[in-house]
């Protein structure tokens, strides 16, 4: 997953790596007149201010938008507070798009397709489109939160075009007539994490509260879990066995990393060792996965080989202690280094390591003690790398890195396709990855 120019022409930095010069292609807005570098402008000062509560906000943490400027019509001037050279990775984040004078009220973009007054439901041909004249005059959305009905709206034909379907509807589509799948490899990596809640803590580092700080019982379960049987039974061969890294096929993801081979016997001795053998384990299902429900029931058989008794249950709801134990967790594709800010414990647009910070042993400066784990400062140090280096392999290697810091406290056994159902008479349909430039895009769709 890397960046590519959009709505920019294109992006570059100066030798620091603090001021970024944005050129903008020319793209008619639907109100007919050309976009702007100062819309470009107002739009990132809105997403990056606290009071808007833009879910991307975090991630433009470092922009000074009182610095940043329109040079022209076409060009703007984006200045940060410390040298970031994977920003753009934040400009193509979901949620950062450009609208006419970031008005996020009324909006007015520059897509394939836009609203019309009293339809909330469709949305019509932008003919003035950069990228051409849509084929298809307009788009109809018909929500439904529920799979099932999804996939038996496109087999009776009352729609074209059915998002988000689970391996089992895939596999049924493919073996119809007048339906078919766009599948797109290794949109989602599915965890087992370790005690703390999702984003709380490297895989790593445990939870002193949990039975999983000792090291043995966490590679017990990474030796226990039989990831080739949860792809065959879960997700019917429509995914590949988890390496214990997230995103495969990614940018910046490991080559030649071998797989993990499931262990009972070793598994069952680290149980024993810890002195863990028939241990009642909370096994939660993960709120944002279905998927997590029947993998819930192979993995307590699973576990139990190696002496483990997981207790499938509920998630913890936001406002109560999290509970130790395991949680499933599914992790959509985005660029890697994100990922790793994530992991790292760090928010989206955080300098990974200020001046002030503890240093890469997890020390505070003066020696007051620890601060951060030290598997966490380890993977912000080499983000700093990759951060602050013009260097294109230097940041690569620092991130590739970092990746590897996380394997052995982490259990991936999973990475997963993203599937969608069309008719057969629909063209122009692309695989895509969630939350990428082509997902969920249909400027150049055609039905019939």
């Amino acid at each position: 997953m890397t960046v590519r120019p959009h709505l920019a022409a294109s992006v570059g930095p100066d030798r620091t790596g603090t001021r970024w010069r944005v050129r903008l292609r020319e793209a008619v807005a639907h109100d007919g007149r050309p976009i702007t570098a100062a819309d470009a402008l107002a739009s990132l000062r809105r997403v990056a201010d606290p009071d808007t509560a833009a879910t991307a906000g975090p991630l433009l943490a470092n922009l000074d938008t009182t610095a940043s400027r329109a040079l022209s019509a076409t060009e703007l001037e984006l200045v940060l507070a410390t040298p970031d050279f994977l920003f753009p990775l934040v400009l193509g984040a979901p949620g950062t798009g450009i609208v006419r004078a970031g008005r996020g009220d009324r909006p007015v973009g520059t897509g394939a397709f836009r609203f019309l007054p009293g339809s909330q439901d469709a949305l019509y041909r932008h003919d003035g489109h950069w990228l051409g004249r849509p084929p298809s005059p307009a788009v109809e959305f018909v929500v439904d939160d529920d799979e099932e009905e999804r996939y038996q709206s496109l087999v009776d034909g009352y729609v074209a075009y059915a998002h988000d379907l689970f391996p089992h509807s895939a596999r049924r589509l493919l073996g119809r007539t007048g339906t078919t799948v766009v599948s797109a490899p290794g949109s989602a990596t599915r965890f087992l994490d370790l005690s703390g809640p999702t984003g709380a803590r490297t895989p790593s580092t445990g939870d002193p509260a949990s039975p999983f700080a000792d090291p043995r019982l966490r590679e017990a379960v990474r030796l226990g879990i039989d990831r080739d049987e949860l792809v065959r039974d879960i997700l019917l061969d429509l995914a590949v066995p988890g390496d214990d890294l997230f995103g495969p096929g990614l940018a910046h993801h490991p080559d030649g990393v071998p797989p993990v081979v499931r262990d009972v016997a070793r598994a069952r001795e680290l149980v024993v060792a810890a002195g863990a053998d028939g241990l009642r384990v909370p096994l939660l299902f993960d709120p944002f996965d279905p998927m997590s429900r029947p993998a819930a029931d192979l993995v307590v058989e699973q576990l139990g080989a190696i002496g483990l008794r997981a207790e499938p249950r509920e998630p913890d709801t936001p406002d109560v202690e999290p509970t130790p134990g395991i949680r499933f967790r599914r992790s959509v594709a985005q660029p890697v280094p994100l990922y790793l800010r994530a992991a790292a414990g760090l928010d989206a647009g955080a300098d990974p390591q200020p001046p002030d910070s503890p240093t890469r042993d997890g020390t505070a400066p003066d020696g007051a003690g620890s601060t951060i784990p030290p598997g966490r400062a380890d993977v912000r140090a080499l983000l700093a790398t990759a951060t602050r280096s013009p260097d294109g392999a230097r940041r690569a290697d620092a991130l590739r890195r970092a990746q590897l810091l996380l394997r052995d406290g982490g259990t991936a056994w999973s990475s997963g396709d993203e599937h969608v159902g069309i008719s057969a008479d629909v063209t122009g349909i692309e695989p895509a990855r969630p939350d990428t430039g082509t997902w969920a895009r249909f400027h150049r769709a055609r039905w019939g």
